[in-house]
């Protein structure tokens, strides 16, 4: 009875991945920096720690996470920087065209992590992320033609635990919750085109959330013939910042194949379907008095989140007893955005841990 429940569980998940990759968008570093925290349980070295009978509880991990966006998308349709540019009173000026566009958005983060084992089921972690975007601008407004925006700090702080049961030769189950500290600047300013000096910038420049978020995760390994894992994890957000809104809540579905070339080198590919939904409330020291109070696609908090399936390879090297590199590279295939807004590029990230 047990080993039926088992595979009926295992065929759930087969099913719900199928489902998905038949159905991000631009996400703030806030967002950008949680996804690393959902990956750096799995990408951890405590498993092959617990094989050594923990010879010791404490591990230090390091990700950098890199991401490009360029390009528009409302929808699944495809749009062209004239599409979504206003080009003055030539052109009728709608919900759709503004008279700001970001052109190319580059996020990064950088995470340190501590974690501490207390026994074969238990675990924790904080970690502490630093992240930094940089935005092009193309404009019509006057001496704003090409500009620039950098903003770079402290992201939101995350303490987690990580429970394991049921860890036999044929699987294991996990489940990951924490809570997310709202230690990122929501208050960063810079020159825009919407008025004379500094100004409050939108909400792909702020550094965190503003709000107290509780990611949770739930996952399942397959430890037989076929190394595969099956996660599903969500950020649920509570209330709203002092600027008057808070992040879409998302959901995150993961399958990851795993193959072993040597013993110390194993390789992996993975699919991934993200939802992520729009901003509510807003901020409205980013609107500006007319008709149409939206200077850019990226003040309107309705022109955030939508849905993304991606691809992703990776590689992990143990190249020492408690060391292990792990490099990953991905790319959307499929992305369906609450636009126009800017659509993903690519992504890449390398991992760090040791056994300290």
């Amino acid at each position: 009875m047990l080993n039926r429940s088992r595979l009926s569980v295992k065929y759930v998940f087969v099913v719900i991945i199928v489902f998905c990759s038949k159905c991000l968008a631009q996400s703030t570093p806030s967002e950008f920096a949680e996804m690393n925290f959902q990956e750096l349980f799995e990408q951890s070295i405590y498993e092959s720690n617990a094989d050594r009978h923990l010879s010791s509880p404490w591990l230090v991990g390091y990700q950098m996470k890199a991401v490009k966006f360029e390009g528009y998308l409302n929808g699944s349709k495809s749009l062209s920087f004239d599409d979504v540019l206003w080009n003055g009173p030539s052109e009728p000026r709608t919900s759709q065209n503004f008279p700001v566009l970001p052109t190319i958005i580059y996020q990064r983060a950088n995470l340190i992590s501590l974690g501490y084992q207390f026994n074969a089921s238990w675990k924790t972690q904080i970690s502490i992320p630093h992240v930094h975007q940089k935005t092009d601008h193309i404009s019509i407004v006057k001496n704003y033609d090409f500009f620039i925006i950098d903003t770079e700090g402290l992201g939101d702080i995350t303490v987690s635990a990580n429970y394991n049961w049921d860890n036999d030769e044929r699987g294991a189950w996990s489940l990951s919750f924490g809570v997310s500290l709202p230690t990122g600047s929501i208050d960063e300013v810079g020159d825009t085109p919407r008025a004379a000096g500094d100004q409050e910038l939108p909400y792909t420049m702020q550094l965190g959330s503003g709000t107290y978020d509780f990611p949770v995760e739930l996952n399942y390994r397959n430890n037989g013939l076929h190394d595969f894992s099956v996660s599903l994890s969500g950020n649920i957000r509570t209330g709203y910042n002092d600027r008057n809104y808070r992040l879409g809540n998302n959901v995150n579905l993961n399958g990851r194949y795993q193959i072993e070339l040597s013993p110390t080198i194993r390789t992996y590919a993975e699919l991934g379907f993200r939802y992520s939904g729009s901003i509510r409330g807003q901020d409205d020291s980013l609107l500006v008095n007319a008709p149409f109070p939206y200077p850019a696609s990226i003040t309107n908090p309705k022109f955030y989140g939508g849905k993304r399936v991606d691809a992703g390879l990776g590689l992990s090297w143990k190249f020492a007893k408690d060391y292990q590199l792990t490099v990953e590279i991905g790319k959307p295939i499929y992305q369906h955005l609450n636009g126009p807004q800017p659509k993903e590029q690519w992504r890449n990230s390398i991992s760090f841990t040791k056994v300290i």
